[in-house]
Parts: structure tokens; C-alpha cells; sequence
């Protein structure tokens, strides 16, 4: 994911410049990409409480984990869940894509 890091020399000095750096990071960002890294965090948690997101994920909303146990996967939670976000996003845009290819495709015959 492309990030933006401030510090004291790099500090926008005004609402636009903020404005551009933020405009400067999303054009560097890439979705695909974003997923993989999303996916690789997600493996992570997986592999540390021996169970898929896919599982996990219904039974933390249930709350079928102890109290200590959901506090401690929030942030797998909170992870899936903006992976899920972002894989409809993805699946919506490439679904788009090829409606409107073999709507061209249709016009070009």
C-alpha cells in the first residue's frame, strides 16, 4: 500500500500541498498489490491461530472466542474485514471492465 510519511523537513506547509502529496500516494497505489500485502498479513494470523480468516472471521462476530482471545484478534478481524472491502472492490471493478470490452466487442461487429 502506498503510504505518506511527514516529518519535519517534508511537513506540507499548506492545504494543497497536503492535498497533492495524498493525490501523489493513491496514483502510486495499486490494488492487486494491495491485496497481496493484505493476504500475506492474513496468512500470518492464520498460521498463529491454526484456522482460515474465512473460518475465523464468522465466529469472531458471533463472539465464540473468550474475552482476552477477541481482544487479541481485533486487528486479524479488522484486517479481514478491510480485505473483504477491497476485494469487492477489485472483483466490481473487473467486472465492469469486461462488461464493457464485450460491449465494445458487440458495437465493433
Amino acid at each position: 500500500m502506498a503510504t505518506v510519511k511527514f516529518t519535519k523537513e517534508n511537513m506540507p506547509k499548506t492545504r494543497e500541498e497536503f492535498q497533492r502529496a495524498l493525490k501523489d500516494a493513491m496514483a502510486r497505489s495499486n490494488p492487486i498489490d494491495d491485496l497481496l500485502e493484505m493476504a500475506v498479513e492474513l496468512h500470518d494470523y492464520e498460521r498463529q491461530y491454526g484456522m482460515t480468516s474465512a473460518d475465523f472471521y464468522p465466529r469472531y462476530r458471533r463472539g465464540e472466542f473468550d474475552d482476552d482471545t477477541m481482544h487479541a484478534m481485533m486487528k486479524w478481524a479488522g484486517a479481514y474485514d478491510h480485505f473483504l472491502v477491497v476485494k469487492k472492490r477489485v472483483e466490481n471493478a473487473l467486472a465492469r471492465e469486461a462488461v464493457w470490452h464485450r460491449e465494445l466487442d458487440q458495437v465493433a461487429v
